[in-house]
């Protein structure tokens, strides 16, 4: 066999997309409640600016740096000082295509062949495919619903964490339970990530599409350096624009451990 077997995916429909596939080609009109393109929801973007960012003469010049552009990099620095009062020091930001990208990036740099990672259940298949390609396990914890809200599950979390488990990761606010991050449940994580010596990796693309105040929310964790983060955030989900595909990895943890990672993600990104 010419291809390799982290690709031997099944690429049959679900029973609801051939639903759907035979409503569009009869003609028949129906709401499609699994629609997640905002491009095709009728909601109005600012076109006249994205236009002109895209005829900046600046983007002609090439900067190469392993890092990122820098100056994109300030812009999310600034963005996290105006938006959640952090300050973030650039230097400890690395852009990517996508956050697709980054969890690749920290898979690599993270794991061996065979090692593992935690994450939530339920939660959406690009866990699966990216532990796949990656040569990675998943274990799962889970998230639980309570009557009035979601939240993580002590126990299960606990039991998920094995000898070879090298990262957890925590989708705050989640796709597609609505969870957010609570101030005891970051708390729990990082007791465990102490104990058992593992890494948090918390995506939070939509950290920012909360309904309202939440005191016993966490927010972002750019702001936590006492064990190993990894923070993914980028502009396609905020901006609502799907298309538009800049993600970043933000390093957190003590000088040692962001010495080390910045370094070997620099090689990483550069390759």
């Amino acid at each position: 066999m010419l291809f390799s077997h982290r690709t031997a995916w099944s690429r049959e429909q679900n029973r609801l997309t051939e639903v759907a596939e035979q409503r569009r080609r009869s003609g028949k009109t129906f709401v499609d409640l699994t629609a997640s393109n905002p491009t095709d929801c009728g909601l109005r973007f600012p076109r006249r600016e994205i236009t002109l960012a895209l005829t900046d003469p600046r983007i002609y010049q090439y900067h190469p740096d392993a890092r990122g552009l820098l100056s994109a990099r300030q812009s999310i620095a600034r963005w996290y000082h105006t938006r959640h009062r952090i300050e973030v020091e650039p230097s400890r930001l690395f852009l990517a295509a996508s956050t697709s990208e980054a969890y690749s990036l920290i898979l690599r740099l993270l794991c061996n062949p065979g090692e593992a990672i935690v994450v939530p259940a339920p939660s959406y298949p690009l866990f699966d495919y990216l532990a796949q390609i990656n040569d990675v396990t998943i274990t799962h914890y889970q998230l639980r619903y309570d009557g009035g809200e979601w939240h993580l599950d002590k126990e299960s979390l606990t039991a998920a964490i094995t000898p070879s488990t090298k990262a957890i990761v925590v989708v705050n606010g989640h796709n597609p339970t609505g969870w957010f991050l609570k101030r005891t449940e970051f708390e729990l994580l990082c007791t465990l990530a102490r104990e058992h010596n593992v890494a948090l990796l918390v995506d939070e693309v939509f950290l920012d599409y909360a309904f309202g105040d939440d005191p016993n929310r966490y927010g972002s964790t750019v702001r936590a350096d006492d064990v190993p983060m990894f923070t993914l955030n980028g502009i396609s989900k905020m901006a609502g624009l799907p298309q538009m595909k800049l993600g970043w990895i933000h390093v957190g943890g003590t000088d040692a451990f962001i010495r080390e990672a910045c370094d070997r993600l620099e090689i990483l990104c550069d390759t």
